[in-house]
């Protein structure tokens, strides 16, 4: 693999398409210049750490000035991240920034898709993973609504922008070396979620994921699905794949359920592969990778 940053969020059409998508569908057309900076300093800072992690030979990321994290005067704020709020104007979904307390307020998440493309050649797999956590700790009303962020904030699955999150983040580790599998077995690779938003807990978001909100979802990812094109649609966890199953229905390219590879998840990881001894995360990803690569084939080949 020749690319400086491993085709991360590269390719002008994909890129085009994609953020018009996100203005079109989830942020309103209005944020489309910040969707479009969102991704450039996403790739401009593949190898840069948020400033708690910096050293003499680390850099740090460098945020545009009107897309920086979320750090209000008078409280802690979450220092270890390269997040960053963006409005929602969207009519679909600007009801998210009119939630009354007890509905809960704040800790609006949103995952930006993201991509690595080797070559036109390259098949693309497909991950989709449920949606995106974000905590009401930091950027809800728990503690004072003067401190609530209702904006997005908006990051990338498995926080795979910057450095630190690939290198020790406690789910970005794992899917890096995934990625990284993957891409060595000749795919380009998608990342993204089936339910977009992710609103101040699971209860809260589970009430709000209503059958409308679901249906927006499914064209979302239909539409994704058609700019990639994947030949391997992966979904990671139950969750995922039930919500997956109920937005594309008989999709050929779905793959068949596997456990997310987190390690929460590690009971159900042992039983799937039939591991009965203890095993590092790469051996694991190395297992993941020839699963999912196994199935792409197949898929290819029909």
């Amino acid at each position: 693999m020749n690319n400086k940053n491993f085709g991360f969020c590269e390719n002008e059409t994909i890129s085009h398409k994609i953020h018009n998508l996100i203005a079109d569908n989830l942020l309103g057309i209005e944020q489309l210049s910040k969707i479009e900076r969102r991704y450039d300093d996403m790739r401009d800072n593949f190898y840069r750490y948020p400033k708690d992690f910096v050293t003499d030979d680390k850099g740090e990321w460098v945020f545009s000035e009107d897309l920086k994290p979320f750090a209000p005067k008078g409280r802690g704020c979450y220092s270890d991240t390269t997040a960053v709020p963006i409005p929602i104007s969207h009519p679909d979904f600007i009801d998210l920034t009119t939630r009354t307390k007890e509905q809960g307020r704040g800790a609006i998440g949103l995952d930006l898709p993201t991509w690595f493309y080797q070559s036109p050649e390259a098949p693309f797999i497909m991950i989709v993973t449920q949606d995106p956590l974000r905590s009401a700790k930091w950027y809800g009303d728990e503690v004072d609504e003067k401190y609530l962020c209702n904006d997005a904030v908006v990051s990338s699955p498995f926080g795979l922008q910057d450095a630190h999150h690939r290198e020790r983040g406690t789910g970005g580790k794992r899917m890096w070396l995934l990625v990284r599998a993957l891409l060595e077995r000749g795919y380009n690779v998608y990342l993204t979620d089936c339910r977009k938003f992710f609103i101040y807990n699971h209860t809260q978001s589970d009430k709000y994921t209503t059958v409308v909100k679901m249906d927006i979802y499914r064209n979302i990812l239909k539409k994704e699905i058609e700019i990639i094109n994947p030949k391997l649609i992966v979904t990671l966890g139950h969750s995922a794949n039930k919500s997956c199953r109920e937005l594309l229905g008989d999709d050929k390219r779905l793959s068949p359920y596997m456990p997310h590879f987190c390690g929460t998840a590690g009971h159900k990881i042992k039983e799937f592969f039939e591991i009965n001894q203890k095993i590092s995360i790469e051996e694991l990803a190395t297992m993941y990778a020839n699963k999912i690569a196994e199935l792409a084939k197949q898929n290819i080949k029909h």
